[in-house]
């Protein structure tokens, strides 16, 4: 690596103390802005990869972070590989090493992975989604001395997205353009903060009422890690609720992908999409972007989401914050 840093140093027409003292960030390095990237992006070029076993012996800082899955399932997210692609960017850009794991479904496990990591030096953690054993993890990183940021998880400190705002406006469009015998297609347990959207929806009404009227459960989902399998669950419960009610014109569904499996059915069924029926999913992906006909959605504010992951995983103390999503109607 000597050899490498040489190289740098040449073609960024520096001195190889500079160079590495901007690669090691150095507080005593007063190097210009353009220089530091211009050396960062050659030592990714040429693929530098720094020794990290004098920093740990000291106990410095290797400016590695770590991205950790909470399930394999959020993979299949659209806007979570959005997100990941921007968050494994914005580290890049910033001059950090990065780590991307999926952690297993047993407390035991993770643990073991967490310690593996904080071995190679990893400094910060960003958890997306609820692992397993979150408690102790948590524990085990402050006790050494890393600090960790959440989306969409139990720890203490956590970024969330607030779905409940998108939800009350989806509905309210479904009712203002006159289609108020729909359906509100959920897993068990329905998501809170689209309960929450519900019922802001209808001021004054009883939760359980609302439910019970307008509910169609999609069952248990955490069991499934498919995209295909929730398109057939979105057919399914979609035409279990017509043939109990061919009156019904309106569909919200959990995500973008029930919603494909429901348009299969309707479409298939007769029915016009943005007349007969209106359609609504989460999280604007690809297949409803692109679908010739109107399906409203709701979608991640994907860049704010990793400026503040970034922005807080080095820090410590209790954080809680909201990130609301942004409503997308389409008549």
């Amino acid at each position: 690596m000597a050899a490498t840093l040489k190289i740098i140093a040449e073609r960024a027409g520096l001195s190889q103390s500079t160079v590495s003292q901007i690669l090691n960030r150095r507080s005593n390095n007063y190097s210009s802005e353009k220089n530091r990237q211009r050396v960062f992006q050659l030592a990714h070029e040429l693929g530098y990869k720094q020794n990290f076993g004098h920093k740990l012996l000291r106990g410095d800082k290797t400016h590695t972070a770590a991205i950790l899955l909470g399930m394999h399932r959020i993979t299949l997210e659209e806007h979570i590989q959005a997100l990941i692609i921007r968050l494994l960017d914005q580290l890049e850009g910033k001059g950090y090493g990065a780590y991307l794991v999926t952690l297993a479904d047993t407390a035991e496990k993770n643990l073991e992975t967490v310690n593996e990591l904080i071995t190679r030096g990893v400094d910060s953690f960003i958890f997306i989604g609820d692992p397993a054993g979150s408690a102790v993890l948590e524990k085990t990183i402050a006790e050494q001395k890393r600090t960790l940021i959440g989306y969409s998880t139990a720890f203490s400190r956590n970024l969330k997205a607030d779905t409940s705002r998108s939800t009350a406006e989806i509905i309210r469009f479904f009712l203002e353009s006159g289609h108020r015998n729909f359906r509100f297609f959920h897993g068990t347990p329905a998501h809170s903060d689209r309960v929450k959207g519900l019922c802001e929806a209808f001021p004054g009404q009883n939760e359980q009422k609302l439910l019970k009227k307008y509910l169609v459960d999609l069952g248990l989902l955490a069991e499934h890690n498919d995209i295909d399998t929730f398109a057939e669950l979105g057919y399914q419960a979609t035409k279990r609720a017509f043939e109990l009610d061919p009156s019904i014109d309106g569909c919200f569904y959990l995500s973008d992908y029930f919603a494909v499996g429901g348009l299969r059915y309707l479409m298939g069924s007769g029915k016009k999409i943005g007349s007969d029926v209106l359609v609504a999913g989460f999280n604007n992906i690809h297949a409803i972007r692109n679908f010739p006909l109107p399906v409203s959605s709701a979608e991640h504010d994907i860049q704010s989401i990793a400026e503040e992951l970034i922005g807080e995983m080095t820090q410590t103390g209790a954080v809680e914050r909201i990130i609301p999503t942004r409503t997308i109607i389409r008549k």
